[in-house]
């Protein structure tokens, strides 16, 4: 080993190191210099860390309403295929019915389309809320579970079964 004795250092021991995040790997309590995912969403404070809990509640409040929402689609989108179907008659040309089969498939690529960027969105809120969650954090932890609850609860209208798995959160 190296002797440092003879380096002047200066000592820091004095000095606090201001506004840096603190990192949990186990439960907490923890209010100032708490990040949430983001070294830029630095709370230094009760007030901004209040702020903070209601805007994740408000953000898994939001996973919900989505998730709500693209099942109301999903399920109006089957009501009308079936309702179209039934409506057909029998005695169709069959060049109107290559012209409705052509129609239908179009539009089935386009609801494929937009189902599957609602599916992206939902999975990267929660991979989101799981990195907070993983802050261990007890007060942002608290607030994802509220907001998922009272998203469920205000959103939910028949939409979502509380059985139907979850991504992350």
């Amino acid at each position: 080993m190296e002797d440092h004795s003879g380096h002047n250092m200066p000592d820091h021991s004095g000095h606090n190191m201001p506004g840096m995040c603190k990192t949990n790997m186990i439960f907490n309590w923890q209010i100032e210099d708490t990040c949430v995912v983001f070294e830029w969403w630095h709370i230094k404070g009760p007030f901004t860390f209040i702020i903070s809990c209601v805007g994740v509640a408000l953000i898994a409040a939001f996973y919900e309403w989505l998730r709500a929402y693209s099942n109301c689609i999903e399920y109006k989108w089957k009501e009308a295929a079936f309702l179209a179907a039934a409506a057909r008659d029998e005695q169709e040309e069959q060049h109107e019915e290559r012209t409705a089969l052509f129609y239908h498939h179009q539009l089935s690529r386009k609801r494929e389309g937009i189902k599957s960027i609602y599916y992206a969105i939902l999975v990267a809120i929660s991979f989101w809320l799981m990195l907070v969650f993983m802050t261990y954090n007890g007060y942002l932890m608290m607030a994802v579970v509220l907001g998922a609850g009272l998203g469920h609860f205000f959103f939910g209208n028949g939409w979502l079964s509380a059985s139907r798995s979850i991504q992350c959160h």
